[in-house]
């Protein structure tokens, strides 16, 4: 194959060498060659950044109001008269002839006191009546409320851009008298 191609390529360049010998049946001999040029364009593409966006997140804060129901303790005392005599005693309205009247030798008598439903005796030692209340603690929990999608797409469009061509032409100038003029001013 490669021989057919060398060959072809041989025979070719003889008949371009036959083409500039001397044409002896019109008498025309090729003095030369000129080519005529232009101008074509050639479109490179080029990436240039012409903006940026920045996507950022940042946090705002907002005071809510959260209604919780809280348990507290509270203690009550009650005081239950026998008599008026005895409301008068214990409340401070008394003269002296009532305390007497009052004490009385039975001195060894424990006092009893029902919290709860329990009754505690009320001695020379204090009785403690623990009070506890119920506190509000806080802890947050984070959910994904939102998603968001961040994408980047390319849109083609066509932009025509002028440009400017040069090309050559040909400008034949004669002087003199030519055989092609004395064949066109000729009568026939």
């Amino acid at each position: 194959m490669t021989t057919d191609h060398t060959e072809n390529l041989y025979q070719d360049d003889l008949e371009s060498r036959k083409s500039t010998l001397v044409d002896e049946t019109s008498n025309v001999v090729n003095v030369g060659h000129l080519e005529l040029l232009e101008e074509r364009p050639v479109i490179n593409k080029e990436r240039l950044d012409v903006g940026k966006v920045t996507v950022t997140k940042h946090a705002r804060t907002k005071t809510i109001d959260v209604p919780i129901e809280l348990v507290e303790e509270y203690i009550t005392i009650r005081t239950e008269y026998y008599d008026a005599e005895s409301q008068d005693l214990l409340s401070g309205h008394y003269d002296e002839k009532d305390i007497l009247r009052h004490v009385e030798p039975s001195l060894d008598s424990k006092a009893v006191v029902t919290v709860n439903g329990k009754q505690i005796e009320v001695g020379d030692d204090p009785i403690e009546i623990v009070l506890s209340r119920q506190v509000a603690t806080i802890t947050k929990d984070t959910y994904a409320v939102q998603e968001i999608d961040v994408n980047k797409s390319t849109h083609i469009h066509t932009d025509n851009i002028s440009v400017e061509l040069k090309h050559e032409e040909l400008d034949v100038t004669e002087e003199g008298f030519l055989a092609h003029e004395a064949n066109a001013t000729r009568p026939k």
